[in-house]
């Protein structure tokens, strides 16, 4: 085998310009692979950390209000938050009522999401949650009819001034006194939050006991799959099936992560296709060598080298060839998925989007290069096997 690698490598450089031309069709099929599938692993890795963040011990309850794209279905309500308190397993209940208004900071006014809930469930509600955590002030507590708590957005660009502990948001026309601001956190939706008193919300949008969602916390020990299924027979009683949706924040996570899978399948798709037109250039350069070479190949075998011998030569080549643009191609991917995280940060913010290349990730795209060049040479060998020695020495 080492004759071989010997042989290939002078062969190689005897033609330095064609072998860079065709190294570099792998070099750039294996650097779309790695930069393009690191985006889809960085995405599922982001979303299963903030989910685990979450809590595995937080079951989701959401209301599903839409029946074919009108607003129709019956929603959730404060009296099925106290039945789901009632069923084994759970902790406690947070009910939370969400909507998109109208605020105004200083004279600049812009839309915003607001969530309320009550005060006295909210540090108990999001205390152990990675993507909510006090940067100054304090959580909402029993009796802020009128405090908010804000995301990082707010406290730094989301208005042209940013907004401090004290300062006070009109939301609705009704003021609102800023008594908490959040870290800032992966996840840029908790950043442009606001929270307050559910009770105080729902008030002035005229929502009586509407509830947007809920976080139920199971009890120690308890499991989870079993409570979400108990969850789900109690609200069957007063709602129809399409009406709510419940779910574990690990159902969540495995959910989110099979749409980036895809995702990341269709990015190594689109990548795969530079590699076969790297292979396709590959085969033409070997195609060549048999061409150019068919005097060298007349003299093998008419020394007693056998086809099979005279594949080896043409095959490791292509195959080396394989190896050696796509460890290169690596290399390079691996850079490119480091600058995506960088310019990432500057155009989207810091934790946004942070591409993940993997060991697996590796191995399979030096595998996937090395089966092409294999590939690439095997029609390329077939033909210098079938040459006549005789007339291979005539020529």
């Amino acid at each position: 085998m080492l004759q071989y690698i010997e042989l290939t490598i002078k062969n190689l450089t005897y033609n330095k310009a064609r072998s860079l031309l065709t190294l570099m069709g792998v070099i750039i099929g294996i650097t779309a692979v790695i930069s393009l599938v690191s985006i889809g692993s960085g995405m599922q890795a982001s979303i299963q950390e903030q989910f685990e963040g979450f809590g595995a011990n937080k079951i989701i309850i959401t209301a599903q209000n839409m029946q074919g794209g009108m607003i129709q279905a019956k929603g959730l309500t404060d009296a099925d938050a106290r039945a789901i308190e009632k069923v084994p397993g759970v902790a406690f209940v947070s009910p939370m009522y969400s909507v998109a208004t109208g605020s105004e900071f200083r004279g600049e006014e812009k839309v915003v999401t607001v969530w309320g809930l009550d005060p006295k469930k909210a540090a108990r509600t999001f205390s152990d949650t990675g993507g909510l955590r006090i940067l100054q002030g304090r959580w909402l507590q029993n009796g802020d009819r009128t405090n908010i708590v804000i995301g990082n957005k707010f406290h730094d660009d989301y208005y042209d001034r940013p907004v401090h502990l004290g300062n006070t948001i009109k939301i609705q026309n009704k003021k609102f006194t800023v008594v908490g601001i959040f870290m800032k956190s992966a996840n840029r939706e908790h950043d442009t939050k606001i929270f307050g008193n559910m009770d105080t919300f729902r008030e002035l949008m005229g929502k009586g006991n509407s509830v947007s969602a809920m976080v139920a916390k199971t009890n120690a020990g308890a499991n989870t799959k079993t409570v979400v299924l108990r969850i789900t027979e109690r609200l069957k009683k007063t709602h129809e099936e399409d009406e709510f949706v419940v779910m574990s924040s690990q159902q969540m996570i495995e959910t989110m992560q099979s749409a980036f899978k895809v995702i990341e399948v269709v990015f190594g798709g689109i990548a795969a296709v530079s590699l076969i037109v790297g292979g396709v250039g590959i085969a033409n350069t070997m195609i060549m060598n048999v061409l150019e070479r068919t005097r060298e190949i007349g003299i093998l075998k008419a020394t007693g080298a056998s086809n099979t011998q005279v594949m080896k030569i043409f095959i490791v080549e292509s195959a080396i060839i394989g190896l050696i643009g796509g460890s290169i191609g690596i290399v390079f991917g691996y850079f490119i998925s480091k600058l995506i995280n960088v310019v990432a940060a500057v155009v989207l913010g810091p934790g946004i989007l942070s591409t993940v290349v993997t060991g697996q990730m590796v191995v399979l795209a030096l595998s996937f290069s090395l089966i092409v060049g294999v590939l690439s040479g095997v029609y390329p060998a077939y033909k210098a096997v079938q040459l006549d020695p005789v007339e291979a020495l005539r020529s």
